[in-house]
């Protein structure tokens, strides 16, 4: 059986890192009625190319290799923010308990290691340094096993929520 860690914090910086066993639940995908073409609109590009830079440059000063951005994995954590949007929650795990490596199964995301950040906040520097204050997140962001990182950032009425998934 394969384990990942995933942190369980929010972005008031208290980190919850939880081993978790990797399994293959069923998922279940319901629709809040919302229109997920208006959601992507929100999708801010910017943000996700800063935080790309507010990831990579701790790991280039420790010597670790930078990541790339995965566009499977962009999409999953873009999805995974509209439905946060959507259904109005804040967590890793889905309303129907699909965490964040149930979702890369499905997609058919093949990994040995993943993770998943995600932050709640003003905007992509305060979410950067919240996460980088967290011990969790911190050891998400320079874990030397991530070769990829799907980035998304999406507004939120006057905040915006930030995924970062993370494999090999």
């Amino acid at each position: 059986m394969l384990l990942a860690t995933v942190d369980l914090g929010f972005p008031d910086g208290i980190s919850h890192p939880q081993v978790v066993p990797l399994t293959g639940r069923p998922a279940v995908r319901r629709s809040a009625g919302a229109d997920w073409n208006d959601l992507a609109a929100h999708q801010i590009w910017t943000d996700v190319q800063a935080m790309l830079r507010d990831v990579n440059a701790p790991r280039q000063a420790q010597g670790l290799t930078t990541l790339v951005l995965d566009p499977r994995l962009c999409e999953l954590a873009r999805a995974h923010a509209l439905d946060m949007v959507a259904r109005s929650y804040f967590s890793h795990d889905s309303p129907e308990g699909l965490s964040p490596f149930d979702r890369m199964e499905r997609a058919g995301v093949r990994y040995q290691y993943a993770g998943e950040n995600m932050a709640l906040d003003q905007d992509e520097s305060h979410a950067s340094r919240a996460l980088w204050n967290s011990s969790g997140h911190r050891s998400n962001i320079l874990e030397p096993n991530y070769g990829k990182i799907g980035i998304a950032a999406v507004r939120s009425g006057d905040s915006e929520i930030f995924v970062e998934d993370f494999s090999n």
